[in-house]
């Protein structure tokens, strides 16, 4: 029908109203599903503008550059990664870091790099760390690897491997980005976000580059002798910037231990399962089937005849009288036992032809050593340690390591592990950080929409 040569009237009044109304329908019709197209686009994450990055993409990148990580360890035959010393690792660190702030500020508004500051990308992120790290308590470390699989992916040393180093860079660039995405604007409430942000990537930025500056070595160090060489764990010998000598070795130890042994076959004689060992440190006890009373004990003694007697000879040794009764026959056995050392042979009391009752060695309670230790600038310190106290000298700190068991308390040599690791203060510093940064979160209190709104 032609409106347009229809008379001015109703029907062209009827007309007009009616064509109006069919535009104005489809042009909402078309916009509504314009504006529900564009919605469901960036809810599915394939909004041309804005890209919304869900955790199931944290997810697959954590996973990718895991997998990835063994591939490459596999392919290069297991070999082991170590990063360079100083300087080519402080080098390293300062480009990295240099990196990460050039990127952020020079693309800072592109969805990827938002991404890299959100909460979907962090959380798979660490959760693949953490399970590098558990990995790494199921598989003991620093051996040698128990089969070619191990080996081939370096179970054994994951610190040193493509994985672990990879996974630990991205988690450095995901903390770089949302730490500098809080610097502006630096108010109150952003301070703890930052600090402990920035704190847990100091802690990990120098683990990372300190690794290879660290070193561990341990020390043989004997009575009247100056000692300034120490080995590494592959048995590199290493000069130190000092000398130690060891002026005195103690040992304080328990009282020994006694059990029942069958004579033919030389095992502890079980209990409900269990293999019984008792403290000497009653005069009355029981022991498997029988009563045991002590007559006496020296603590160290020397053989006199039949018997023994009280001794601080090199190589004493404990030693008890005993009065042993079979509860089952009342049979009575009296004698003594003795646990021996380097200098004399241990003594067992024979109680029938299938029990014998022994004297085990023993056990250290605590061990300590006096040491002179001489710098090059001639100053001497005369420090005592033992183990969990440690001295420190010049950056490096001493530790207590051992001695030698063959000798026992007549050691005269202690074995010392030094310990030098440069990067500490820096870790120290991220510590400090995060302990202020939970202190601000504390004080003012938890950030609205729970502390995601400036980090999605």
């Amino acid at each position: 029908m032609n409106w347009k040569h229809l008379p001015e009237g109703k029907g062209f009044k009827i007309g007009n109203t009616f064509y109006r109304r069919v535009c104005t329908q489809i042009s909402f019709s078309v916009s509504s599903a314009a504006n529900q197209s564009a919605s469901m686009n960036i809810e599915n994450g394939r909004g041309t503008e804005k890209k919304v990055w869900l955790y199931r993409d944290g997810t697959i990148a954590t996973l990718a550059i895991i997998l990835f990580g063994f591939v490459l360890q596999a392919a290069s035959g297991g070999t082991l990664l170590r990063l360079a010393g100083f300087p080519w690792n402080m080098v390293a660190g300062i480009a990295f870091t240099c990196l990460i702030f050039l990127i952020f500020f020079k693309w800072k508004k592109r969805a990827p790099i938002k991404w890299l500051g959100s909460v979907s990308a962090a959380l798979p992120a660490i959760l693949g760390f953490t399970f590098l790290v558990l990995l790494m308590g199921f598989v003991k470390q620093d051996v040698a690897p128990k089969n070619g699989v191990s080996r081939l992916l370096g179970l054994a040393h994951l610190v040193q491997t493509w994985p672990f180093i990879l996974i630990n860079v991205y988690l450095l660039v995901l903390l770089g980005v949302v730490t500098l995405k809080r610097l502006r604007p630096f108010t109150l409430k952003n301070a703890g976000f930052f600090l402990n942000h920035c704190g847990l990537f100091l802690v990990l930025f120098s683990t990372a580059l300190g690794g290879s500056d660290m070193q561990r070595l341990t020390m043989n160090c004997h009575e009247g002798r100056n000692e300034e060489l120490a080995a590494d764990a592959s048995g590199r010998i290493v000069k130190l910037p000092f000398s130690i000598r060891l002026i005195k070795f103690n040992i304080d130890e328990f009282r020994p231990k006694i059990a029942i042994v069958e004579t033919n076959k030389g095992q502890y004689v079980p209990e409900k399962g269990n293999d019984q060992f008792t403290l000497l440190d009653r005069n009355n006890f029981e022991i498997s089937q029988y009563h045991v009373e002590v007559d006496q004990f020296l603590e160290t003694s020397g053989k006199s005849g039949d018997g023994y007697l009280a001794s601080t000879n090199r190589g004493s040794s404990p030693s008890a009288k005993l009065k042993v009764t079979n509860r089952g026959n009342q049979a009575v056995f009296t004698g003594w036992v003795c646990s021996g050392s380097f200098n004399m042979p241990p003594e067992v009391l024979k109680l029938n032809d299938n029990h014998s009752l022994v004297m085990l060695p023993p056990e250290p309670r605590k061990f300590s050593s006096e040491l002179a230790i001489q710098t090059k600038n001639a100053r001497t310190v005369q420090p005592s340690i033992e183990v969990n106290k440690p001295c420190s000298l010049e950056g490096w700190n001493i530790y207590q390591l051992g001695y030698d068991t063959d000798l026992g308390r007549w050691s005269d040599m202690s074995v010392l592990e030094l310990v030098r690791d440069p990067w500490l203060p820096v870790v120290y510093a991220g510590i400090f950080m995060m302990m202020a940064g939970a202190g601000f979160l504390f004080i003012y209190g938890k950030p609205k929409n729970g502390g995601t709104k400036h980090v999605a």
